[in-house]
């Protein structure tokens, strides 16, 4: 990413999200693989004009899907990614879509298809082999599973930099349908770094 690209699109994205405020706040250690990159941009080749908003700031990028990248470049081509598939004022409901279809898109591929061959009738183990794949390709924060009961768990997120009440939440709601489950879920915020989303089925 250029310099001027990083500009352009922080003045872009500053009215409608907190990116300039979470951009400091995060540590130059937390770097995030660049299969985090690459399903966003499969995202965007379903809305041609989403896509063109997104490409005026960041044209023709590739991104190796296992080096690690920093967040907070991630973050930045997130939130783009939101406002370019619904509008700068609807930024967070873009992202929560963004995320909802990566991972129904994870789990069309080879092997979500396998995983939910073998994981898909137990949303907790299912879930357990989320927090496994999100260690493996992130070096920050802690994400904690808590079973409630027979169809309900929480989920706790500390230092937790990505959206957790969009984007986080999103990932959850597509993950699980892809199990062809409808979950019910209530996501509650310590701060905007720390929380929790309660899941039912």
């Amino acid at each position: 990413m250029t310099e001027g690209s990083r500009r352009r699109a922080l003045e872009f994205l500053k009215p409608h999200c907190d990116i300039v405020e979470r951009l400091a706040d995060v540590p130059p250690s937390a770097r995030v693989r660049g299969l985090y990159f690459r399903s966003f941009l499969g995202i965007l080749r379903q809305h041609p004009e989403g896509r063109a908003a997104y490409e005026h700031f960041f044209p023709d990028e590739s991104w190796s899907q296992l080096s690690f990248y920093p967040l907070g470049d991630y973050l930045i081509r997130l939130a783009l990614a939101g406002a370019s598939v619904t509008t700068p004022q609807s930024l967070h409901e873009g992202v929560h879509q963004v995320a909802r279809a990566n991972a129904a898109s994870f789990a069309s591929s080879v092997l979500g298809k396998v995983l939910l061959r073998i994981l898909a009738r137990d949303p907790v183990r299912l879930t357990e082999q989320g927090i496994s794949a999100r260690r493996q390709s992130t070096t920050y924060g802690e994400w904690v599973l808590m079973k409630l009961g027979e169809r309900s768990m929480e989920m706790v997120y500390r230092g937790e930099y990505v959206w957790i009440a969009s984007a986080i939440a999103g990932a959850a709601a597509g993950t699980f349908e892809a199990c062809n489950l409808k979950p019910e879920l209530e996501t509650v915020l310590t701060d905007k770094y720390n929380g929790l989303t309660r899941i039912h089925w």
